[in-house]
Order: structure tokens, then sequence, then C-alpha cells
């Protein structure tokens, strides 16, 4: 969706509201993000604000298993027809003022909604994952090597159920001083 800054200014409130529904190209999101913003012509600038919400398909990063998620975006976001200095001419170590955090309308003034909802949804997204207070935890095979135990251990956990060949190389991590078999 993309909006010519010009026209807005030409609507005689300068404000359009949008009933925001499209599907996002990010791999957990499962449908389509909705919801309502408000997109309004402000001095030397454009603020883009509302709500809007999907459902996500996460895996938990405790037990591995999927679960969904819903996530709430509150965007509220400003452009600014130009900045007042160019960062090139301003010392690196400096202060951050309240004129850097706004970003710059684009030189042909359309606005894509599309990619700023993006970005919000992407920043949003949980980076660590967990299915919740009810997780059952990691699986049993891995519930011996996170307790720190042993290549012995490994092998009686083998003995109890067959090991997934995929870990087989695991076993060579641990020498056969931790195991107490050369002391």
């Amino acid at each position: 969706m993309r909006i010519n800054v010009d026209d807005l200014n030409l609507l005689p409130s300068k404000r359009l509201r949008i009933d925001y529904n499209e599907k996002l190209d990010i791999d957990c999101v499962v449908k389509p993000v909705v919801g309502e913003l408000l997109v309004q012509a402000v001095g030397n600038g454009v603020l883009i604000s509302g709500r809007v919400q999907t459902l996500l398909k996460l895996n938990c990063h405790v037990c591995l298993r999927p679960f969904f998620q819903s996530l709430n975006v509150e965007i509220d976001e400003q452009l600014t027809a130009n900045k007042s200095y160019s960062h090139e001419d301003s010392p690196r170590d400096r202060e951050l003022t309240k004129d850097d955090f706004y970003e710059v309308i684009p030189a042909d003034g359309v606005l894509d909604i599309g990619d700023i909802v993006y970005q919000a949804v992407t920043l949003a997204s949980p980076v660590f994952c967990r299915c919740g207070d009810d997780c059952p935890g990691p699986p049993k095979a891995e519930k011996a090597l996170a307790a720190g135990n042993s290549a012995s251990s490994i092998g009686a956990s083998e003995s109890a159920g067959k090991i997934d060949p995929r870990w087989e190389n695991l076993k060579t991590l641990f020498s056969n001083q931790e195991t107490g078999e050369n002391s």
C-alpha cells in the first residue's frame, strides 16, 4: 500500500484513515496483518499511528514444539521531509537528539505503508520463544546433555532408546578423562 504525500496534503483534514489488511512475507506470520492506521500530514512531515495485529507460528526454544502466539503492535512512526543536518558532517561520538529518530520521506514523496508495518512487525516479533509456563522442557535425550552428564551416561541412555544418528557424533566431544575411564 502506497500513499503520495502530495495527495495527503490535498485532503481537507490532511489525514487518512486506513483499514490495513495485508499478508506480509514473514515466515512466522500465518494470518494477514490487520488493523487501523491513521496517516496525517504534520508540519514538515507525516505521522503514521495506529495498531495492527496478526498471528505467529513459532517454535519453542526450550521444548522445540511449535505454538501459536498473537502479536499486537503499536505503530507510531514520524517521517520528515528533510533532515536539518547531515550525519557525515557530525562527529562520530555525539549525543543523540530527538531529530535522530525520524525517518526521511522518500524523494518521490510516496510512502510505502506496507514496509513500515513490515518493519514494526519484524521488530516486535519475539527473539526467544517459549510456549508458556506449562512448557514440558527439553526432550529427554537433551536433558542428559543439559545436565552435564558424561559420555557414559549417553551410552546408558542409548541402551534405553536408540540415539538419532544425526546426534551420534556428539559422543566424540567427551574425552575419556571426563568419563573417568583413564583415571
